[in-house]
This record gives C-alpha cells, sequence and structure tokens, in this order.
C-alpha cells in the first residue's frame, strides 16, 4: 500500500470516527505504515549488498587456481552460472535495485584480459537514495581486505574512493549525497 493511500484511509476514518481515540489510532497507522515501508526499501539494499558479497566470492572461489581474471566477464558469469541464483534474470544479471549489473574490467562488463589481478562490479542506473545507501553500506572486515577501491558516477562526473587520500573509503553519507543524483553508476574493484 501507497503512503498517500494509508494517509488516505486514515483521512477517512477520523471523518468517520471523529473522536480523539480515532485521530490517535489513525497517527499510529500513518506511522506504522511509513517505517514498514522504510524497512522494506532497506531491505532491498541489503539483498544488494549481500548478492554483492556472494558474486564476490563465487568469482574468487571459481579463479583461485588461476594465477589471473583473465576471461571473466559478464557473460562468463552468466554463461558458467557463478552469480548467486536470485541474481540471473533472463540471461542477464540484476538485483534488488538495478535491472543493470556487470562484471570484468570496466562497467560495460568487458572481459578481463590476462595479467589483470582484479575485476569490478557495477550496478547501473542506480536512483540517488540507492545510491548512497549502497555507498555507505559497511562491508564485512574479510569483504574489506579485497576491496580496492569504489567509483561513483554520475552523468559526467566520476569521484574515485580509495583507501586513504582525498576521497578516501569508507564513504561517509555526506559525500555520497554530493556525488550521488541520478543515474548513477557504482563500480566496486575487487582483487
Amino acid at each position: 500500500m501507497k503512503i498517500s493511500e494509508l494517509r488516505s484511509r486514515a483521512l477517512t476514518f477520523i471523518r468517520i470516527y471523529h473522536t480523539p481515540l480515532a485521530v490517535g489510532l489513525a497517527v499510529v497507522f500513518v506511522f506504522a505504515g511509513v517505517w514498514f515501508s522504510a524497512i522494506r526499501t532497506n531491505q532491498k539494499i541489503i539483498d544488494t549488498m549481500d548478492n554483492l558479497v556472494q558474486l564476490t566470492e563465487n568469482i574468487r572461489r571459481n579463479y583461485k587456481n588461476q594465477p589471473d581474471y583473465w576471461r571473466l566477464s559478464t557473460d562468463s558469469v552468466v554463461q558458467k552460472q557463478i552469480a548467486p541464483a536470485a541474481m540471473l534474470q533472463n540471461g542477464k544479471l540484476a538485483c534488488p535495485v538495478s535491472s543493470d549489473v556487470s562484471v570484468g574490467s570496466d562497467e560495460n562488463g568487458s572481459m578481463v584480459m590476462p595479467g589483470m589481478r582484479s575485476f569490478y562490479i557495477a550496478f547501473k542506473n542506480l536512483s540517488k537514495k540507492d545510491c548512497v545507501d549502497l555507498a555507505i553500506f559497511p562491508l564485512s572486515e574479510k569483504n574489506k581486505l579485497g576491496l580496492l577501491s569504489v567509483t561513483i558516477k554520475s552523468g559526467d562526473e566520476e569521484t574515485l574512493f580509495q583507501w586513504g587520500g582525498e576521497a578516501s573509503l569508507p564513504i561517509t553519507k555526506e559525500q555520497a549525497a554530493k556525488k550521488c543524483r541520478n543515474k548513477n553508476i557504482i563500480l566496486w574493484n575487487f582483487e
């Protein structure tokens, strides 16, 4: 149920049962609806980050006996079913907040070339809110160890966050809010 629908029903309830108790109950229901809506949104972010972590672990497991990530691409991840089952949708990679996910040497999912010892996972066409929430989501210590950088792209602007330096990891909410706009791309670079 949408918040506007919930608000409309609460106002109707107040008009019919015009007592202080009715007003109080209506206010409680509206707050409960807003709270429930916020939890559902956060669950999408949690599920997306779980997908990211699982995909990263699957890739590392698949390439552990090789010297690099040669031939890794979005196509190979789909064909070899390296991605978690929840991410495989109609021959493409997707997650709860993005229907366009790529893996490879860049944001387009190009094949990783010989000697390249890292790879990118890109979530594309993110709303500002999803971009901010994903950028500031805390990774476990285990996953931080293999993270080289996070890049936020919004339009023509691109910001690279690395460990140490001016734009450093972890990304703060203020930094993410400044860099995320509409139709964002977040690229995670893992080794």
